[in-house]
């Protein structure tokens, strides 16, 4: 079931664990009528796509896996 919000824009901030390490990486806004899903797709779209953009030898692990 989706959840719609029928209310003003509501901010929410949105964090990101990995591991032991966890970041705040932004705020999600939902507006009227707007579904959690959908702005949660949105949300992963964009840094998927933030991600494509990173050049490769910027790498924290090494090609090996070794480092």
């Amino acid at each position: 079931m989706a959840v719609t919000v029928n209310m003003p824009s509501v901010p929410l901030p949105v964090t990101l664990t990995v591991g032991d390490v966890t970041t705040e990486v932004g705020t999600l806004t939902l507006d009227p009528g707007e579904t959690v899903q959908g702005a949660l797709a949105e949300l992963f779209r964009a840094a998927a796509d933030a991600l494509d953009r990173v050049p490769n030898d910027d790498q924290e692990v090494s090609p090996d896996g070794t480092a």
